[in-house]
């Protein structure tokens, strides 16, 4: 009965270890960053956010409610939020999970941006997440809002739209939301 009950724990001891071994090799090999959903829909909710303000604004064009002064809750409360991603995409560049650079590349190059953005956006570095991507989103609201105070109390005009959205700001919301999407998908 020694020999049968040695056996039997070796044996339980063997597909342990087996097990643990496959669990580790599994654990062991990260390629694609973990899917970050927090960073996913805030960009998401924000350009929502974005396109109803710009249309709104656009409808109120030449109106005290499109007039820049009255807006500026819109511009400061983006500001906050943009400044709350890029502080998650920051803590994923030190914990060293961001994508690879051709994850970045190929999301990028599937998503609809104009020449100037995806000048402006360039190669993403393999260490920056989404900081590179987050700061220039933050720059592209600080463009927009420049341009919505030098119309004044005119607003923003209807012809600004596509630049703004298709454009500008929206592209670059739109590249983001690309890349975070990738993410999820390997």
């Amino acid at each position: 009965m020694a020999i049968g009950t040695a056996w039997r724990r070796w044996w339980a001891a063997a597909l342990a270890l087996c097990g643990a071994l496959a669990l580790a090799g599994c654990a062991a090999v990260v390629l694609v960053p973990a899917y970050d959903e927090q960073i996913d829909s805030g960009l998401t909710s924000l350009y929502a956010d974005t396109s109803i303000f710009v249309d709104r604004t656009i409808a109120a064009h030449g109106t005290p409610a499109g007039a820049y002064d009255q807006n500026v809750g819109f511009y400061d409360g983006a500001d906050g939020r943009v400044e709350a991603l890029i502080v998650r995409a920051e803590a994923h560049r030190v914990l060293k999970d961001c994508p690879s650079t051709k994850v970045a590349t190929a999301a990028l190059a599937a998503a609809r941006l104009p020449a100037d953005v995806r000048g402006q956006i360039g190669v993403l570095p393999a260490d920056d997440c989404q900081v590179v991507l987050l700061r220039l989103i933050k720059g592209g609201f600080a463009d927009m809002r420049r341009f919505h105070q030098a119309q004044g109390a005119l607003g923003i005009p209807p012809s600004a739209r596509g630049p703004l959205l298709d454009g500008g700001v929206g592209a670059l919301l739109r590249a983001g939301i690309t890349v975070e999407i990738a993410k999820r998908a390997r």
